[in-house]
Parts: C-alpha cells; sequence; structure tokens
C-alpha cells in the first residue's frame, strides 16, 4: 500500500519575534536593513526564490541568526537540503541554545535521512524548550522510521497536550496508530483530521488504507475514490483502489487502477507485479510475464523468478 508522506513543519518566521533578543528584527530596529524585512515578507507570503534574493542583500550588511535561519527555511522549502543544514549551522554558531533553529536542523537532518543526528538536535532543542511542539513532532517521526510506534506515540502524545489544535499531528497520529496496529484508533484520528480538513486527499488515502486492513471494502474504497476525486493525477490512492479490488477478485478493475497508477509514476515496480498478477489471474500471460519484467528491470525480480520456476516467463 502507498500513503504520503508525514507533515513537517519549518519553522520560518518565529525568530522575528526574537529567538535571541540582540537579534530581533522590530520596525525600529537599525541593525537590519529594509532588505531584510523584505525578505521575511516575501518568505512569509510564500514567494521562496524571491525571498532568496533578498536575504542575499540583507547579509551583505550583516549576518544575523534570523537570516541565516531564514536562508536555511527557504532552501528546505525548495528542496536544497544540504544547503539549508549549512545555513542552520552557521545560524547555530551566532546563537547555539535556539531552539526553533535546532528544531529547523533537525527536519533538515531528518529529510537527509540522518536519523540519529535529526533525533540529536530534536533533543537538544527540548532541553532548552520542552514544549517544543515542532521539535516532539520530529522526535516522534523518527520514531516512526525506525518502526518505534510506542515511542512514537508517546512523542505525539506530548506534542498533541502543548497544541491540541495543531492538525497536522493529528493526522501524525494517525499514522503512528496504523503502525502500532491500532487500526480502530487510527480510524478515528483519521476522520477527527477529515472533519476539520475534508479537502486533503492523502488523509482519505490513509483513511482507506485502515479501512482495508480492517476489511472494510465499501468505506475504503470510498475513501480512495473521494482521494482521486480531490487529486487525480496523485498515483497512490490509485495503487490502493487496485489492490483493493485485486482482494476482492475483481481483477479487471485491479488493472485498470494499476494502470492509473503507472500513468502518473511510472517506476512504481509493485504496481507492475500487482498488475502482472492480475493478468495473470485473468489468463493474459503474455501481458503479466511483461510486466514482470519491467517490474524486475526495477529490482523487484521474486515474482518473476517464482513464475519462471514453473516454466513461465521464460521467453
Amino acid at each position: 500500500m502507498i500513503r504520503h508522506s508525514f507533515f513537517i513543519v519549518i519553522l520560518c518566521i518565529t525568530l522575528l519575534s526574537g529567538c535571541a533578543k540582540n537579534h530581533t528584527i522590530t520596525p525600529e530596529s537599525t541593525q537590519h536593513s529594509e532588505a531584510a524585512k523584505r525578505a521575511f515578507t516575501l518568505q512569509k507570503e510564500g514567494n521562496t526564490q524571491e525571498s532568496l534574493v533578498w536575504y542575499a542583500e540583507a547579509l551583505k550588511t550583516q549576518e544575523t541568526p534570523e537570516l541565516r535561519n531564514g536562508v536555511g527555511a527557504a532552501l528546505l522549502t525548495s528542496g536544497s537540503t544540504q544547503a539549508a543544514l549549512d545555513e542552520f549551522n552557521r545560524a547555530l554558531a551566532i546563537t547555539p541554545s535556539s531552539p526553533e533553529i535546532l528544531t529547523n536542523k533537525g527536519t533538515a537532518l531528518y529529510l537527509l535521512k540522518e536519523y540519529a543526528d535529526a533525533s540529536e538536535a530534536f533533543t537538544k532543542a527540548l532541553s532548552y524548550n520542552p514544549k517544543q511542539v515542532q521539535a516532539l513532532n520530529g522526535k516522534a517521526l523518527v520514531a516512526l522510521e525506525q518502526e518505534d510506534f510506542d515511542t512514537a506515540l508517546r512523542f505525539f502524545v506530548q506534542a498533541r497536550k502543548a497544541a491540541p489544535r495543531n492538525l497536522h499531528l493529528l493526522y501524525n497520529t494517525a499514522i503512528a496508530f496504523e503502525g502500532a496496529g491500532l487500526l480502530e484508533d487510527a480510524e478515528q484520528y483519521f476522520s477527527k483530521y477529515i472533519s476539520k480538513v475534508p479537502s486533503d486527499e492523502k488523509a482519505f488515502n490513509g483513511r482507506g488504507i485502515v479501512r482495508l486492513k480492517l476489511k472494510k471494502y465499501a468505506a475504503a474504497e470510498a475513501d480512495f475514490t473521494h482521494a482521486i476525486a480531490l487529486a487525480p493525477t496523485e498515483s497512490a490512492a490509485y495503487f490502493n483502489r487496485g489492490l483493493l479490488h485485486q482482494k476482492q477478485l475483481h481483477y479487471k478493475q485491479a488493472v485498470k487502477d494499476y494502470t492509473r497508477s503507472i500513468a502518473y509514476t511510472a517506476n512504481n515496480g509493485t504496481a507492475y507485479v500487482n498488475r502482472g498478477d492480475a493478468y495473470f489471474l485473468l489468463e493474459e500471460k503474455e501481458k503479466g510475464c511483461r510486466d514482470l519484467q519491467k517490474a524486475c528491470e526495477k529490482g523487484l525480480c521474486g515474482k518473476l523468478e517464482a513464475y519462471q520456476n514453473v516454466n513461465s516467463c521464460l521467453d
């Protein structure tokens, strides 16, 4: 099954309120240029690339942790994760006890899959602010990557106590419940989140996965179909609905959904494996062998080899 990634929060603007008193940007500040204020405004508006231009201009005048953190957050948003980490480290060289910047550093390390270092950065942030919600979320996400679901749930519970209205935490907690095998709890949390954010396709996809595991097939299909309606070019819900059809022995429908999934994410080897299996069950051996060969080219050769061991797909 395919789900979307977790919610990861980047602290872009929080330092405007003064993580370090000597570096607070205020309207009366004489040590920060108009370029710095323009950079922060553009970043807040979501204009990442233009904000980086103005950050560069502002840094010509003076280097501050707010500016370095802002550059790092903008780079992280644009996908330049290593460069962002370098900027957070520069900011921390100026103000090493900032929980916000430490959390951003942890986020960059998490995205780089350096989970031990990410956990260390989040832990250090929490040593300065035990209720730093984003750091608690970060610790939980690292635990999820390590499949330590008990620890993940513990940190999500702490984060939700600190920020009970944070909907991202509600969604992430639902995924943790699913990982822990608490499917009814996961369904409940996804439903709570959906009631607040009914336009989020990944939540419908996530709840559909849970309902599929609970064998609530009609409800699962409705969720996957709703996710597709909300985001018709995302492949995950097509794949999951195809898996649902296959479990119900509806192989023609499964083939159609796997084909749609492949159309939007052609490098998904598992979709080729599953569609190949469905073709075999529809007695379309040639198409099945072709799909299994494509899956093998993507590193998934087990199913092809199994068929070859019984004298199929040998050509």
